[in-house]
């Protein structure tokens, strides 16, 4: 993989990441006080997965010209990797959330699933890639 290949899919990351944070505002405002935190919280991370999937679907057809399917799972863990990375390190260091708190996130026992965003954003680019072969 090439400098500007991983330099488009931070690019493309950052609005994911934007994404993210909007989706979060909107799960917060509107959605659970009409749905409640389960409910919304599963709703909110669907609408992030549709969201990483568009943008793995713009990284691939707009900017990746060539590239292998090595190339598209690297992309889509330095995008867990930088999602991992500032949920934890913004949400305790900026934010002040607890440590607990923030992992109650990671809990698929508890209900919450999170971690398919994740698993989204880390086969994203390849699965969208793999409908354009």
């Amino acid at each position: 993989m090439d400098r500007s290949m991983v330099q488009k899919s931070l690019e493309v990351w950052l609005f994911v990441a934007l994404a993210a944070m909007m989706n979060g505002m909107f799960r917060s405002l509107f959605l659970v006080p009409r749905l409640g935190d389960h409910a919304a919280h599963v709703l909110s991370v669907l609408m992030l997965m549709i969201f990483v999937l568009l943008f793995s679907s713009v990284l691939v057809d707009r900017f990746l010209r060539e590239y292998v399917n090595a190339d598209l799972f690297l992309i889509g863990f330095l995008w867990v990797t930088m999602s991992v990375s500032v949920d934890f390190l913004f949400e305790y260091f900026v934010m002040d959330v607890p440590w607990r708190v923030i992992l109650h996130d990671y809990d698929l026992f508890s209900g919450r699933i999170w971690l398919l965003v994740l698993a989204t954003e880390f086969i994203g680019p390849w699965f969208m890639a793999s409908n354009r072969r």
